[in-house]
C-alpha cells in the first residue's frame, strides 16, 4: 500500500514539531510548509497570500493536512481542507486556546487573530490537544469540535540521567525574546524564587540580550544564559537539582518533562497540565506562595527517590507509542 501524502504546516519547527514530523514520516510522505509570521497586518497578510498560492498549486498533492497551532496560518489550509475533501488536523499547544489581556498573550486576545482561530476550530476534522487542560478550554470554544488529548513526545532515550547527588542549582528553559513571554512563563517569579534561595544557583536558559534589563537588580545567585544545543541541554538537565515551572498560562511544557525525565525534582504553578505532569514527584502551587516552595527545595535538595520518581512519572503518562498510534488512527494510515 503506498504512503499516503501529508501536509505539516508550521510557524517554528521547534522540537515538538520536529518530532511530531519525524513520527509522521516513518509511514507518510510529509512535505513541511513554514508561515513566516512578523509584525504588522502588511506582513501577514503577505504570509496569507503566500500560503493560499501555495494550497492552490500545491494542495492537490496532499490527502491530509497537519497543523501545529491554531491562529493566522491554520484557517486557510482547513479551509482548504474542508472544500477539497482533505483531511485536517489541528495540534492544540495553548497559546491557540488561551488568553492573557494583560499581557496580550493568546490567540484570543486580539479580534483577527481570534476570527482566523475560532473558524479554524470550527471546520478542521480533529484536534490534538497536548494537555487535558488544554481540551477543556477547547470545548468551550467550539463544543462540537472532535478532539482528543494526546500530549506530546518526549525522548526517554535521550534525555536521562545516571548522577543523583546534585549541586544547588535550580533551572528553567524558556526561549524569551519579548516582555510579554517573560510574563507568561513566569521569570519574574524564578528570580523572587531565587531571592529566598540564596544559598541555590539559580538558572534561566533561552533569554534573550534585549531583555535582561527586566530582571534588574540582578540576584547575585542567578545567571541569564541565552539559547542552547541539545547535547548541552542535557547537560544542564543532568546537573540541576530542580526543574521549576512557574507559569501564569500553560499547557503540556515539554521542558518540564524532558528535565523530570533526567532526574530534576519538579516545582510548579498548577496551570495547564504542570500539576498532572508532577504528580506526587515534586510540589505545584495553586497561589503563588514562593516561601512554600523555597521550603520544599530545601527539605528536598538530593532526595534520591524523588528524581527516580520523577523520571518513572513522565514515561508513564507520556509514553510515545500512544502518540503514534493516535496518529494513524486518526490519520487512516
Amino acid at each position: 500500500m503506498p504512503k499516503k501524502n501529508i501536509l505539516l504546516v508550521y510557524v517554528n519547527f521547534s522540537s515538538f514539531v520536529k518530532a511530531d514530523y519525524e513520527i509522521l514520516s516513518t509511514f507518510a510522505n510529509v512535505t513541511k510548509y513554514q508561515f513566516k509570521p512578523g509584525k504588522g497586518i502588511v506582513h501577514t497578510g503577505v504570509e496569507l497570500f503566500k500560503e493560499l498560492l501555495f494550497l492552490i498549486f500545491n494542495g492537490h498533492k496532499y490527502e491530509e493536512i497537519f497543523i501545529w497551532f491554531g491562529d493566522f496560518h491554520s484557517l486557510l489550509p482547513v479551509l482548504y481542507g474542508s472544500l477539497f475533501g482533505k483531511k485536517s488536523c489541528v495540534v492544540i499547544g495553548g497559546y491557540d486556546v488561551s488568553t492573557l489581556e494583560e499581557y496580550g498573550y493568546g490567540s484570543f486576545s486580539q479580534p483577527l487573530r481570534a476570527f482566523f482561530t475560532r473558524n479554524t476550530f470550527r471546520y478542521v476534522d480533529f484536534c490534538f490537544p497536548v494537555a487535558e487542560a488544554l481540551h477543556k478550554k477547547l470545548l468551550t470554544i467550539n463544543p462540537h469540535v472532535k478532539a482528543e488529548t494526546v500530549a506530546t513526545l518526549t525522548d526517554s532515550v535521550k534525555f536521562n540521567f545516571s548522577e543523583y547527588q546534585r549541586i544547588k542549582r535550580v533551572i528553567t528553559v524558556s526561549g524569551t525574546a519579548n516582555y510579554q513571554r517573560l510574563m507568561v512563563k513566569g521569570l519574574d517569579r524564578f528570580r523572587e524564587l531565587a531571592i529566598y534561595l540564596p544559598e541555590f544557583e539559580f538558572i534561566i536558559i533561552g533569554v534573550n540580550e534585549e531583555i535582561k534589563k527586566y530582571f534588574a537588580p540582578l540576584p547575585g545567585n542567578l545567571n541569564l544564559v541565552p539559547q542552547q544545543q541539545f547535547e548541552d541541554l542535557v547537560s544542564y538537565y543532568q546537573q540541576a537539582s530542580f526543574y521549576a515551572q512557574l507559569s501564569r498560562s500553560e499547557g503540556l511544557p515539554n521542558a518540564l518533562s524532558e528535565a523530570m525525565l533526567c532526574g530534576c525534582i519538579p516545582v510548579g504553578t498548577d496551570v495547564g497540565d504542570v500539576r498532572i505532569a508532577i504528580g506526587d514527584t515534586g510540589i505545584s502551587i495553586s497561589e503563588w506562595t514562593p516561601e512554600i516552595l523555597a521550603k520544599f527545595i530545601r527539605l528536598n535538595h538530593n532526595n534520591f527517590r524523588l528524581r527516580d520518581e520523577a523520571r518513572k512519572r513522565i514515561m508513564t503518562l507520556y509514553s510515545p507509542h500512544k502518540r503514534i498510534e493516535k496518529f494513524k488512527q486518526i490519520l487512516g494510515l
